[in-house]
């Protein structure tokens, strides 16, 4: 069960237990829920009937810190990644509504500049390692 005091992913995977946080508009972008929806086993079962949910769909779960293969040195990788590709954003001046700020990952490891991204975070856990790295590879500069 998630507590108060849990550090949350942002970009987790769907699954019981997960929180739902919004759905991916056509845009590309995060539509956030105004409050996450809890996965029940109903729901999991209707999501997991999609194909790839996670490219329609963000989840929020426990951060499983360094039993993820996205935890690098410490720190998540995802979002040390993305802002690293958007170093020359500012800081909004108003941070977007959400619900799980306090509890988020890349907002106590990145702090508000995580919130400017992070609508544009499609999680895609249907890429294999190999994919991810070359994708990852392809976009370095």
């Amino acid at each position: 069960m998630l507590m108060p005091q849990t550090t949350l992913c942002p970009s987790s995977t769907a699954q019981e237990g997960a929180l739902l946080l919004g759905v991916i508009g056509p845009n590309q972008s995060v539509q956030f829920l105004t409050e996450p929806e809890p996965m029940t086993t109903e729901l999991t079962e209707a999501i997991m009937a999609i194909d790839a949910p996670e490219t329609k769909f963000r989840f929020a779960n426990r951060c499983v810190k360094s039993g993820c293969g996205q935890w690098h040195e410490g720190r998540c990788g995802v979002i040390d990644l993305v802002m690293s590709f958007n170093q020359h954003l500012a800081e909004p001046v108003a941070l977007p509504a959400c619900a799980i700020r306090s509890q988020c990952r890349w907002h106590k490891q990145t702090g508000p500049a995580a919130c400017f991204v992070c609508p544009f975070i499609v999680t895609d856990s249907t890429q294999t390692s190999e994919e991810q790295l070359a994708y990852i590879g392809s976009n370095v500069i």
